[in-house]
């Protein structure tokens, strides 16, 4: 949808206000998404002189980089300026590219960061200064991810105990929603291993739960093959 006429005219009036604070038309169109052509159209009309030639920045890095940021929710910062293709956040200032992230963490610490910069508060985007870590603090940050000697005890970290003593599953499922556990590249079915380490005995045939709790992954509540024929068998001696 296009821009309405008052969308319009405050877009100019904010164009004429930046150039005669002696802004640049490239600086202009950027900020306000207008293509230059527009820019100078609004700034020959208002009587506004052309920046000679050479004409240094007007604002400093830092300066130019807090024009082009606002607000945003819970103490986020969002970067208003220029996206490279790959979404990253880019700003020119005298000939020369700079990283927003970048940027700001130079701001909040004083120093520029080691390896790259972004925002350390997990909202995409943010470039509020004090957000921004760099490669060595995410080194340190980073919570190393559990190691498991067996599937066995990877199974025992993924499930917990409910009420009469079952085992309820709390690890990941497959696209059809049923629990998956991987251990080193090799995915396991949990009730298999379950019963395996309850019977000392890989299961044999498909694996079922002989209790009433949907999905328990204890191991005396699991039935193979050979325990259900035994249940069976013990049923029929009853005459059950």
């Amino acid at each position: 949808m296009p821009p309405s006429r008052a969308d319009l005219a405050a877009k100019h009036s904010r164009a004429r206000s930046l150039m005669r604070a002696g802004r640049s038309v490239a600086s202009v169109a950027t900020e306000l998404h207008m293509d230059r052509r527009s820019v100078r159209k609004v700034r020959d009309a208002a009587g506004i002189p052309a920046l000679p030639g050479g004409t240094s920045q007007p604002y400093t890095v830092e300066e130019k980089w807090r024009s082009r940021t606002r607000p945003g929710v819970g103490g986020h910062l969002e970067w208003t300026g220029e996206h490279t293709t790959g979404g990253g956040l880019v700003m020119r200032h005298s000939g020369t590219f700079y990283s927003a992230h970048r940027v700001a963490y130079r701001i909040h610490h004083g120093t520029d960061p080691k390896g790259y910069a972004k925002a350390g508060c997990g909202t995409p985007g943010c470039v509020a200064p004090e957000h921004q870590i760099d490669t060595a603090e995410r080194r340190v940050t980073r919570t190393p991810r559990p190691l498991y000697d067996s599937p066995e005890t990877k199974l025992a970290a993924l499930v917990r105990p409910t009420d009469g003593g079952h085992l309820e599953w709390t690890g990941p499922d497959d696209s059809r929603g049923r629990p998956l556990l991987n251990w080193r590249g090799h995915h396991a079915a949990p009730v298999r291993v379950a019963f395996a380490q309850h019977y000392r005995r890989p299961p044999e045939g498909r694996v079922t739960v002989a209790c009433d709790y949907p999905g328990c992954l204890a191991g005396a509540h699991l039935d193979d093959r050979r325990t259900r024929a035994q249940h069976a068998r013990a049923y029929a001696a009853l005459g059950l």
